[in-house]
């Protein structure tokens, strides 16, 4: 594609590393056909340098490291977005935690606030093994609240070894009353937990890796309040002042150690396949970063 030129108002952001998401597969995949317009550049988040901006660009200088938000385009070399779009990322950070900063950190942030776990509060949590559980087994913790991780197998509960969490249960084993929880699995998994959750406790929906949708109505036959999350949503309706002020507490969170993120490898933008390839392996235990050609 030829190297783009900056929008009014926008920049064009030089990207460093970029992740591969299960959001970035879903689309690829044709899942989100209605909203999404070809010729299509895949990658919901990443980190890059400003490479220019608009004259009428002020508040980001060109070199500054920066996390382009709000839209795909993370899989390429040069990305135009929006100035308002860009998050500009502390020096402290590393280029790789950087690069995943946004999706799972702040969901996780956001979602364990709608939650409010109180101090001893017992917070379930399934798909625990996944990047993103595995910080809110952290984050549960750090606010002085317990949380039931649920795995899919013995291999997976061995991987949370060492992890804050007060019991690993496998799949399908009993739940003990719970306060609160957070739902990625849907279908039958989801059910339980919604199940175990005390009155007016909250269960915080935000995944279907199940492929099974919750049991329709299923908010109105539980005694605890079932509340959906989608990032893309919240992202959108918050003002940027907000965003800002969210993603900084974000990177709070990294310099913590709650919300880093395991980097496995590194590959060029030419190695997709072998990077898509390495992403799908079983046992894999961190994520698969795409780093574009630095030309």
């Amino acid at each position: 594609m030829p190297r783009p030129e900056p929008e009014a108002g926008g920049v064009v952001v030089r990207m460093l590393a970029s992740p591969i998401n299960p959001s970035d597969l879903i689309t690829v995949s044709g899942a989100y056909r209605h909203r999404t317009t070809l010729p299509f550049v895949p990658g919901f988040e990443g980190v890059g340098v400003v490479d220019q901006r608009d004259e009428t660009v002020t508040g980001l200088r060109v070199g500054q490291r920066v996390l382009p938000l709000g839209s795909a385009g993370g899989w390429q070399a040069f990305k135009a977005t929006p100035a308002g779009w860009c998050v500009p990322v502390p020096d402290d950070l590393t280029d790789d935690q950087a690069a995943a900063a946004y999706i799972n950190p702040l969901t996780a942030r956001l979602m364990l606030r709608a939650v409010a776990p109180a101090a001893g509060a017992l917070v379930g949590v399934n798909a625990a093994g996944s990047a993103i559980g595995r910080m809110l087994l952290r984050m549960i913790h750090a606010a002085g609240a317990c949380a039931i991780a649920v795995v899919r197998s013995a291999r997976a509960r061995q991987s949370l070894e060492g992890e804050p969490a007060a019991a690993i249960l496998i799949q399908g084993a009993p739940l003990p009353p719970l306060d609160g929880g957070f739902d990625a699995v849907g279908g039958v998994p989801g059910t339980e937990m919604a199940l175990a959750i005390k009155p007016g406790g909250i269960l915080v929906h935000y995944g279907l890796l199940s492929g099974t949708p919750l049991p329709a109505q299923l908010g109105q036959r539980i005694p605890a309040v079932l509340r959906p999350f989608w990032l893309r949503q919240w992202v959108h309706s918050a003002s940027r002042e907000e965003l800002g002020e969210v993603m900084a507490r974000v990177f709070d969170d990294i310099r913590a150690g709650t919300a880093t993120t395991d980097i496995e490898a590194r590959y060029a933008l030419t190695e997709l396949r072998a990077a898509l390839a390495h992403n799908g392996r079983a046992g894999r235990r961190g994520k698969i970063l795409l780093a574009p050609a630095q030309t």
